[in-house]
């Protein structure tokens, strides 16, 4: 009888066990880990322009079910590389006053090849989706995880990101249509030149932390003075590039008016950062090229599409 009793105990102990481990509380909280791996922030700019993308290649109008497909590759997708560059950085990330709260260096997920699986599983949903909506939708797709993951932390990383940071616009656009022209062409162009200029400023702002974790590659070997001189140059480029977008896309006003604001928000802030050498200037550079730049200028495209639809 005291057998049957403590049997009884154990079993019940094990489900309200189970119980607690499926509360709605822990799941939520467990969804929350495990999207925070996948660099929400990121991926959300990621999703933005890849979606703005597809809505531009579809003139405004893309067909629903295709561009619902397409939303939901490029989030798997961005969400799904980020995680795997947290998983491959994990180390770095521990020893960085700036990242060692981050989920893996924290342990909120352990061990890390949780998150790696994961993350991986996106990723190869995503591409998996890719190809259903076109073969350059994979092939771009494949390409831009590549880029994203190979050689971590070195002289190419930043330059690899590039092409990375290509992949949602590509994919957004070869799911919508499958023609390669001008304006996809000056679509990556301007991700291209952006993306040294957002990711170079941020690590000159937070040149003592990197350093502290052992990164020593460009451009914190080579000071504020030659980052600031690059800056420049590419904020300029860059200005000329979106300015080059409006007339090879045949984009009206809202466009026009939206490429200069972001063109000399760039470049101000590339200058600011050169002037004074300052790491706060340089923060600033890396903010002004994300939302301010960026999204603005992939939302006035959409912006800029849809009026001419009205009229």
């Amino acid at each position: 009888m005291e057998k049957n009793f403590t049997r009884r105990h154990e079993i019940g102990a094990t489900i309200s066990s189970a119980v607690s481990t499926l509360s709605p509380e822990k799941l939520g909280r467990t969804a929350k880990i495990y999207l925070r791996v996948l660099k929400p922030r990121e991926t959300v700019l990621l999703t933005l322009i890849g979606l703005c993308t597809a809505i531009v290649a579809g003139d405004g109008s893309p067909p629903l079910g295709r561009f619902l497909l397409a939303a939901v590759t490029i989030i798997l997708g961005s969400g799904g590389t980020n995680g795997l560059t947290n998983y491959l950085d994990r180390h770095v990330d521990a020893r960085m006053q700036r990242t060692q709260h981050r989920v893996l260096p924290s342990r909120l997920i352990y061990p890390p090849e949780k998150a790696l699986v994961w993350a991986a599983s996106l990723v190869a949903l995503a591409l998996a989706l890719a190809l259903y909506l076109h073969p350059y939708a994979f092939i771009a797709g494949s390409v831009g995880v590549a880029a994203g993951l190979i050689a971590r932390k070195t002289w190419a990383t930043h330059f690899l990101g590039s092409f990375s940071s290509c992949g949602p616009v590509l994919v957004g656009w070869f799911a919508i249509n499958p023609e390669v022209n001008s304006t996809i062409a000056f679509l990556a162009l301007v991700i291209i030149l952006w993306l040294p200029i957002h990711v170079w400023n941020l690590m000159i702002s937070s040149e003592g932390d990197y350093l502290r974790a052992g990164v020593n590659i460009f451009p914190l070997n080579h000071g504020m003075a030659l980052t600031g001189r690059i800056s420049v140059v590419l904020s300029l480029l860059l200005y000329a590039a979106s300015l080059s977008l409006y007339v090879a896309g045949g984009f009206g006003w809202i466009y026009f008016v939206a490429a200069n604001i972001g063109g000399v928000l760039m470049v101000r802030a590339t200058l600011q950062m050169l002037h004074t050498r300052d790491k706060a200037a340089a923060y600033r550079a890396f903010k002004t090229s994300a939302y301010p730049f960026l999204g603005l200028t992939f939302l006035s495209l959409c912006a800029d599409v849809w009026l001419r639809m009205a009229l």
